[in-house]
């Protein structure tokens, strides 16, 4: 598999092949939103950021109300 700076890979109940993939250039970013039923409504789970600047590579994650609840820098 041909991973990029980035690579997601999900398996989802009823889906015959995982869901998986990364962004197109070496240096692209991606961003990933979870969402979840609630009460009846749809309410944000988390959002998942990830980003590149040439030379790290960035993970975030933020809670529903918009609070970073995990921030980690890795080397390229």
């Amino acid at each position: 598999m041909a991973t990029r700076n980035f690579w997601i890979n999900a398996e989802i109940d009823g889906r015959k092949t995982p869901l998986a993939g990364g962004p197109r250039s070496k240096d692209g970013g991606m961003d990933v939103t979870l969402l979840v039923r609630d009460d009846g409504g749809i309410s944000d789970g988390v959002r998942i950021t990830c980003r590149s600047d040439g030379e790290k590579n960035t993970i975030m994650v933020w809670g529903p109300d918009g609070k970073k609840l995990y921030d980690r820098e890795y080397r390229r």
